[in-house]
């Protein structure tokens, strides 16, 4: 059985920056990510516990 790949490890490998740009090349669906992308993600999170920044009133 194959490992699984962090997703934003594997676009910024093998996609051009144009390609990462373009929605066709943006898949929802389940996601694995590695622990530094996972951590970006999280801080992003308002209801993370984050450190994002305050939605305005």
């Amino acid at each position: 059985m194959k490992a699984p790949v962090c997703m934003d490890c594997w676009r910024r490998e093998n996609l051009t920056f144009a390609q990462r740009l373009d929605p066709a090349f943006i898949k929802p669906g389940p996601k694995f990510r590695c622990a530094i992308h996972q951590a970006m993600v999280d801080a992003d999170r308002p209801d993370s516990g984050g450190h994002a920044t305050p939605q305005a009133a």
